[in-house]
C-alpha cells in the first residue's frame, strides 16, 4: 500500500472512530429522554431534537468514505513517481512510516 493510500485509510478509520462516539453518545442521550421528560417535558423535547439532528449529521461520515474510496481509487491509478523526501517536511507520519522517535533523536545529536 503506498504512503498517500495508508495516510487516506487512516482518515477514514479516525473519521469512522470519532463518527461512531458520537452516534454512541447521541443515542444514550435518547435513552435518557423518558426520564429527563418526567422532570421537564418542554427541555426534553428541545433535547430530543438536539440529539436528533446529531444522529442525523452523521450521515456526512458515510459520504466522506465514499470520497475517500475515490481518491485511493485514484491514488491507485496514478502512475508511480520516484522523487527523494525530506522525511522531516512530511508532517506526522503514521505508524510504520516516516521517522521513529530514535531516528529523529539521532538527527539531533548529529553535528
Amino acid at each position: 500500500m503506498s504512503e498517500p493510500l495508508a495516510i487516506l485509510g487512516l482518515i477514514r478509520q479516525e473519521v469512522e472512530a470519532a463518527v461512531d462516539v458520537i452516534l454512541t453518545a447521541a443515542g444514550a442521550g435518547l435513552q435518557e429522554m423518558p426520564a429527563i421528560s418526567k422532570v421537564d417535558a418542554a427541555a426534553a423535547e428541545r433535547l430530543e431534537r438536539h440529539l436528533l439532528r446529531i444522529l442525523e449529521s452523521c450521515a456526512f461520515q458515510d459520504l466522506t468514505g465514499q470520497r475517500l474510496q475515490q481518491l485511493c481509487a485514484l491514488f491507485n491509478d496514478a502512475p508511480s513517481t520516484s522523487r527523494p523526501q525530506d522525511p522531516l517536511l512530511n508532517g506526522p507520519a503514521p505508524e510504520g512510516y516516516g521517522l521513529d522517535q530514535a531516528a529523529a533523536d539521532r538527527l539531533f545529536l548529529e553535528p
